[in-house]
């Protein structure tokens, strides 16, 4: 019987490719190999039990390549299982509407990368691990092949940005490998982080596990890849997986691998670069007008929670970090893909197009709004716990001496109000205001697409409201290797029922004040003369428009839209750089070598004309001349 462990890895490859080639039941095969993998996962979830479990691949050159399991990586593997199983559920109706190329080939690229992403968790050693991180490169430039429109400059971005940083990666295990001789994931104790060597390869780690996760500056391939990817696409890579991915290697190197704790000027690059990524990103993402580019810039800007949660090196900190990569890897994918089900009717994600969709849409407007409460960091729901757990992580560290920390702490706070001031717009934009004409006969879309976006809503209610008793006692804390002590006071159920309370106040408002004054239609006169009925609407996209005019923040918006923030766009400016300089160097080598060439040729040319004269007795004397040196050497 094959071991569980190569099973989770090997059996969605196999449907995947047969799948592919019975293109009949590709969907029903498809379906059951992420129903098959989300089982052998939840399983060797409940075999782990604070076990390691292992099963050996081969020994090459002293090192042990095994697939193993612990208590981090068994819940990782759990969701990113069940993340994938929702998206081909979700997909068996919305991917057959969608105009994209190569549709067949769809599927199997899903469970291709499941299968990937199970081998990143299951590997013993980073080694192993990059064979699995490059693996999942290659398949995300098939997701390109099936985008919608032209992908070529998405993926170059794409393939720049990911490709580079898996490099250093590549680069950083190296140095690990030289200087400790081990790459294990979890070696017997971690490295102090004092020695130049593992300080660069910490550095050149992380910044692979950065791009992965999509924090700044890195960050800028997931708002390009989701104008041309489909939403479930866009779900399930950037939102859900790899944030599971990046932020997974984060900690086993910040955690497991090294000693993060021993070297505070690495703890402060992680601060800086997840309070950038939080503010930045919020702020870009609040003044976008196409539904899947501001969630895509809220995909990068919630990394910076995880970033700044793991760089406190506070247990609680940490275990908050890990604790908003799984939430935020829920709410995200069921915000994308409440989106997708309005893209499913319209064909459209510009929000000056959108509006009014909750009457016809009411459990996707519900899933959609919980998501959004969520991330927006409403108690009692899952965003709330772990950005508070972040917020401890960050005070406690102001208690060790750390005076940044305000700034840090600021960041995060003035994050969490930008993104429910977004999220106001994107709702009153898709799901409030007035409807567009022509979009009378939409309706909520069918069981397999509003399912998964229904379930990801209670995991977001159930992962806040029974945080501590479900989801970090035996999901966060069993996955560390220390224990983690609350700090402050915060009771869910009492927020819930809080909650509860103040939704139930504001109904009974409603409804009684429906009751007493009924509302009514009625003509708007402009200049004396009659303004035709939805001309006037104020679309969301007006929210927060004269940010762009305040002072220092429209440089910001001038910059960030011109792409003074995009690494890519410096990548490419050197390139060119770089090329244009080798192109004249290259050139003038090459025009030099040619002259001197016709120089000699000249010359030699020159000399032979002076031997051929014409003149009889001369021509008799170079064949006297040549006689006496061919006997000559033939006398010897």
């Amino acid at each position: 019987m094959i071991n569980p462990l190569l099973l989770v890895i090997l059996l969605p490859i196999a449907i995947g490719i047969l799948g592919y080639f019975l293109s009949r039941l590709r969907s029903e095969l498809n379906f059951l190999g992420g129903l098959l993998t989300l089982y052998y996962a939840f399983r060797l979830f409940l075999l782990q039990k604070g076990r390691v479990l292992e099963y050996k691949l081969a020994t090459i050159y002293n090192i042990d390549f095994k697939l193993q399991l612990d208590g981090l990586s068994s819940f990782i593997l759990l969701f990113g299982a069940l993340f994938g199983f929702l998206l081909i559920l979700y997909s068996l109706r919305y991917i057959k509407r969608l105009e994209v190329q190569r549709l067949r080939a769809y599927y199997l690229y899903i469970l291709l990368t499941i299968a990937g992403a199970n081998g990143i968790f299951l590997s013993n050693n980073l080694y192993l691990l990059l064979v699995f991180w490059g693996f999942l490169l290659s398949i995300l430039y098939g997701f390109f092949l099936i985008g919608k429109n032209d992908t070529s400059y998405a993926w170059q971005k794409t393939l720049t940005i990911i490709g580079l940083s898996d490099f250093l990666l590549l680069l950083g295990i190296t140095f690990l490998f030289v200087r400790a001789g081990n790459v294990s994931i979890i070696p017997a104790f971690p490295l102090t982080l004092n020695d130049p060597y593992y300080i660069a390869s910490f550095i050149l780690i992380s910044i692979g596990a950065l791009a992965k996760a999509g924090a700044m500056p890195l960050h800028s391939w997931i708002p390009a890849a989701a104008q041309v990817l489909p939403a479930t696409t866009m779900a399930f890579i950037p939102a859900s997986l790899d944030k599971l991915l990046g932020i997974y290697l984060l900690t086993r190197i910040s955690v497991y691998i090294f000693d993060l704790r021993t070297n505070m000027m690495l703890r402060e690059f992680l601060l800086i670069i997840g309070a950038a990524t939080v503010f930045f990103a919020v702020m870009m993402a609040i003044i976008q007008k196409e539904a899947m580019r501001l969630l895509s810039f809220h995909a990068v800007s919630q990394v910076g929670y995880m970033v700044l949660g793991i760089g406190t090196g506070i247990p609680i900190g940490v275990a908050g970090g890990v604790f908003h990569m799984l939430n935020n890897a829920l709410y995200k994918s069921g915000l994308f893909l409440a989106c997708g089900s309005v893209e499913y009717w319209t064909k459209d994600t510009k929000l000056d197009n959108l509006g009014g969709f909750a009457p016809k849409m009411p459990l996707t407007f519900l899933s959609f709004i919980i998501a959004a409460m969520a991330i927006s960091g409403i108690p009692p729901l899952n965003g709330f716990v772990s950005k508070w757990m972040v917020y401890q992580g960050l005070l406690e560290l102001g208690r060790q001496g750390n005076r940044l920390f305000v700034l840090y702490l600021l960041a995060a706070m003035l994050g969490s109000v930008l993104t429910l001031a977004s999220f106001l717009k994107l709702t009153y934009s898709i799901f409030l205001g007035e409807r567009p004409k022509g979009f009378e006969k939409i309706r909520e879309v069918g069981f397999s697409m509003w399912l998964p976006t229904i379930i990801i809503a209670l995991f977001c209610i159930t992962f806040g409201v029974l945080a501590y008793p479900i989801a970090l006692r035996y999901l966060i804390y069993p996955g560390l290797p220390y224990s983690t002590t609350e700090v402050g006071f915060y009771q869910p159920l009492l927020a819930t029922f809080l909650l509860l309370l103040a939704l139930g106040i504001g109904l009974a408002i409603y409804y009684f004040g429906r009751q007493i004054k009924k509302t009514k239609k009625s003509e708007v006169f402009v200049g004396g003369e009659v303004l035709p009925v939805g001309e006037g609407s104020f679309t969301g996209t007006n929210f927060y428009s004269s940010l762009k005019e305040l002072p220092i923040l429209d440089k910001l918006y001038e910059f960030g839209e011109g792409g003074a923030f995009d690494l890519f766009n410096y990548f490419t400016g050197i390139a060119q750089v770089l090329g244009t300089i080798f192109q004249v160097v290259i050139n003038r080598i090459i025009e030099e070598f040619y002259q001197r060439l016709a120089r000699l040729m000249r010359t030699i040319g020159q000399g032979l004309s002076l031997l051929h004269t014409g003149f009889l007795p001369l021509y008799l004397a170079w064949l006297f001349i040549g006689a006496i040196l061919l006997f000559t050497l033939l006398v010897r």
